[in-house]
This record gives C-alpha cells, sequence and structure tokens, in this order.
C-alpha cells in the first residue's frame, strides 16, 4: 500500500466532511419540517357540522351566511381550510364577499 500525501490526506478529509456535512444538513432539514405545524390542522372554533351548509351552496354563499350571523373569524377560517390561503388573504376574500 502507497504511503499518502498532505494533498491525498487533504483530498479525503474534505470528501468526508462534504459527506458527513450533507447528512448533517438533511437531518436539520428534516427537523425543521417536521416541528413546522401542518396548514391543514387550522380549524374553525366549532366543528365543520356547525357552519352552516346549503346543499350545494359555494364557499362564497357560505362565507357570507357567516358573515351576516357576526361570525367573520369563522368564516376567515373556513376560506383558509377550503382554498389553503394566508390569513391576509382570506380576509380580503371574506371583506368582499357582500
Amino acid at each position: 500500500m502507497p504511503n499518502l500525501g498532505p494533498t491525498e490526506l487533504l483530498v479525503i478529509g474534505l470528501v468526508l466532511i462534504a459527506f458527513f456535512g450533507g447528512i448533517v444538513a438533511f437531518l436539520v432539514l428534516l427537523i425543521r419540517r417536521s416541528s413546522r405545524p401542518a396548514m391543514f390542522l387550522s380549524h374553525p372554533a366549532e366543528p365543520p357540522s356547525a357552519l352552516p351548509r346549503h346543499g350545494g351552496a359555494d364557499l362564497a354563499a357560505r362565507v357570507h351566511d357567516l358573515k351576516i350571523s357576526g361570525r367573520a373569524e369563522q368564516a376567515v377560517l373556513l376560506v383558509r381550510g377550503e382554498t389553503g390561503m394566508t390569513e391576509p388573504d382570506a380576509r380580503r376574500f371574506v371583506d368582499a364577499v357582500g
């Protein structure tokens, strides 16, 4: 077996550092992703069965019903849950619904 010089040892060291650094970075990303709350977990304050449903009523009609009954916050949560919108976008949608 030939002796390894400083250049070869440096290259081998850099390859090992890159390999293990990649593994550590991957694990950090997995941990960060798993600690983030899932988007689908934000539910309205009342169960979905308590929301007004009118057969095949569309989202705007259900939002309108919630809004006129004084439950605008639930309307925002409904829009977020149904569409995946961000909160500011959902609030603009609810405000735009008559």
